[in-house]
């Protein structure tokens, strides 16, 4: 059981994460310090994650992908895993999570990079927007939100409460959404949401998210 600090989503509270313009910024030693202090969150990050996929089902889930602290040129501004069904290991679909200094989110979304290697494309997952209603019955769907991949990260996005019970915005979030693709997530934001199990909000999230993953199985 991982509780989420502050310092974690601190750690993100930089206007800079390129390694060159760092250099420039910092000496020698602070700059150390500085990969320092984020590998060792992005340790505690990593940890968390392999924990998840230890309680998940074996035979279903392939292991966890946990995105490495640096792409080698700079600092990552969020810390990201990915967990895939065996069914689905090399397919585009995948349950994510993602910390950042906003938030901590569990949402489901099609990975655009190297999809085409993949040798997929996401109409098919797009066509889970008509299932939405029926999954979201019976189920407490405060914090949980759906954007496009082209909307921009750190925007506010729809609400599900809202999505479900405007159909105007349903509409137009669908007509737009299939463009691209829908990200459907849960979550936690800073100052406003505690969470003092990491472990269970991600397997929360991935269990709940599950029914929809797995028809594109089917």
């Amino acid at each position: 059981m991982t509780q989420l600090t502050e310092e974690m989503y601190a750690i993100f509270d930089r206007d800079e994460f390129s390694f060159k313009k760092l250099k420039s910024q910092y000496s020698e030693d602070e700059l150390e310090q500085i990969k320092t202090d984020f590998k060792e969150i992005w340790q505690t990050w990593k940890e968390i994650n392999l924990n998840v996929y230890q309680k998940l089902p074996q035979d279903k889930f392939a292991k966890v992908h946990v995105e490495s602290w640096t792409n080698g040129w700079n600092l990552r501004d969020h810390y990201w895993a990915a967990y895939r069904l065996n069914a689905l290991a090399d397919k585009s679909p995948c349950i994510g999570a993602m910390l950042d200094n906003k938030q901590l989110q569990v949402y489901l979304m099609f990975q655009h990079y190297k999809s085409e290697k993949r040798g997929d494309n996401p109409e098919q997952y797009n066509k889970l927007l008509t299932d939405l209603p029926d999954w979201a019955k019976g189920r407490t769907t405060n914090n949980w939100y759906l954007w496009d991949k082209n909307e921009m990260e750190f925007a506010d996005h729809l609400s599900l409460n809202e999505y479900l019970t405007d159909a105007e915005k349903q509409t137009s979030f669908n007509k737009e959404a299939t463009q691209s693709s829908f990200l459907l997530g849960k979550f936690a934001f800073r100052k406003q949401d505690q969470v003092a199990d990491m472990e269970n909000f991600i397997l929360d999230g991935i269990g709940q998210l599950l029914p929809l993953y797995q028809k594109l199985a089917n």
